[in-house]
């Protein structure tokens, strides 16, 4: 009895994660419908391709076909990974010393972390004027380069406090034992520390690339 009450609770918390996804998911699936049916289909209820309705993939093709189009495209792929991809080093190696070594003068290991924490919470729009200065004395308006800089400014907090938070999940005692085997700070940390924190890393990477491709003010000036 025990183990059939065991299996049914299962049952019942797969059926409730699926329709959770299913919920969560289904806006994109009802955005990728539409963008496949003839203009005849789309106001028509139907959500079957090949039952309902018949796919194509002119709209698709038309759309990718303009040049403006793949122009904004690669400028926000190229931006979006490179700022990814800064912002999660940099906050990598931040995160770890937030999370192993004590800080006290001028400021204590959680005032650092709030620091990093409101450079987020902080509206963009108040440093608009600052940063467009700053880049029209740098000439680096309107470049690939400059906006690089500004999008890995703002999604570096995500990295540090969702990476801090990881390695203060490790044990502790992995590292020292790396440290007495004869490995340095640094060793244990690219040997030890970073390999268990990797799923971390990607998820980081992927919420930093969705938050920078979302980006449109600074895009804009």
């Amino acid at each position: 009895m025990k183990r059939t009450g065991v299996r049914w609770s299962k049952v019942v918390e797969l059926a409730v994660v699926v329709l959770a996804a299913m919920w969560a998911l289904f806006p994109f699936y009802w955005a990728f419908i539409n963008s496949i049916k003839f203009p005849k289909d789309t106001f028509e209820s139907s959500w079957i391709p090949f039952l309902q309705f018949q796919p194509t993939a002119d709209n698709w093709i038309t759309e990718v076909s303009i040049r403006e189009t793949q122009h904004a495209l690669m400028n926000s792929t190229i931006i979006s990974i490179c700022a990814a991809v800064v912002a999660t080093i940099l906050g990598m190696f931040a995160a770890y010393s937030l999370a192993r070594f004590r800080f006290t003068r001028p400021w204590k290991n959680e005032d650092l972390t709030m620091w990093f924490l409101s450079q987020r919470i902080m509206p963009p729009a108040v440093v608009l004027i600052p940063f467009f200065l700053l880049m029209s004395t740098l000439r680096l308006r309107d470049t690939q380069f400059g906006l690089i800089l500004i999008h890995t400014t703002f999604v570096l907090p995500f990295a540090v406090v969702i990476l801090r938070q990881m390695f203060k999940d490790l044990p502790l005692e992995l590292e020292e034992a790396a440290l007495v085997d004869g490995c340095s700070y640094f060793s244990a940390f690219w040997r030890v520390a970073l390999p268990l924190v990797l799923p971390g890393l990607v998820s980081t990477f992927i919420i930093c690339l969705a938050f920078s491709w979302n980006e449109l003010l600074f895009t804009l000036r």
